[in-house]
């Protein structure tokens, strides 16, 4: 909080000095980061939730959030965003070139004795939402088994909804 101190004139013809608060909306963390470990913003962080929910119901450990995961997870979401081949490519290979262990190795995870990655696209309502992610997510056998995985230890989930209407969803998941 920052205060200022302001001098004003009372009816008397007095002056009176008063303390105004100024309250700064800007936030700045070292981290950049106002959400959990491996989110990097509120819709990503109920995502990580729901997540785990399903996890416990699989009667699995939670995955601890992991900032490396999410910057491995965030580099694929915004490679989704930006090149439509990389939405439909079923290896999850980036326009780089680059596989799920590459983006998580080049994170900084390592070493990896496992990894897995879960991908989900919407261009618009009503898939633009944690629950339709993750209810897609829970009726692909595929990506259901990568989260009821009580081998994964860690996860990053790297989301991004430009004009808050798209949606691109990445989770990587690891284990130490």
């Amino acid at each position: 909080m920052v205060r200022t101190a302001r001098r004003i004139l009372n009816s008397r013809g007095g002056h009176r000095t008063v303390l105004v608060a100024v309250l700064l909306a800007t936030v700045v963390l070292a981290s950049g980061n106002t959400c959990g470990p491996g989110t990097s913003n509120v819709p990503a962080q109920d995502l990580l939730a729901q997540i785990n929910a399903k996890r416990a119901a699989a009667g699995c450990q939670a995955v601890a959030g992991d900032e490396q995961l999410r910057v491995a997870a965030e580099r694929h979401a915004l490679d989704m965003r930006d090149h439509e081949a990389v939405r439909s490519d079923p290896n999850h290979g980036g326009s780089d070139g680059s596989t799920p262990q590459q983006r998580i190795t080049d994170a900084g995870f390592k070493p990896a004795s496992r990894t897995g990655e879960i991908m989900y696209y919407a261009t618009g309502a009503p898939g633009n939402t944690v629950q339709a992610n993750i209810d897609w997510w829970m009726n692909s056998p595929r990506h259901k088994a990568i989260i009821e995985d009580c081998a994964y230890t860690h996860a990053g989930v790297g989301l991004v909804y430009p004009g808050g209407t798209q949606w691109y969803s990445t989770v990587d998941f690891a284990a130490h």
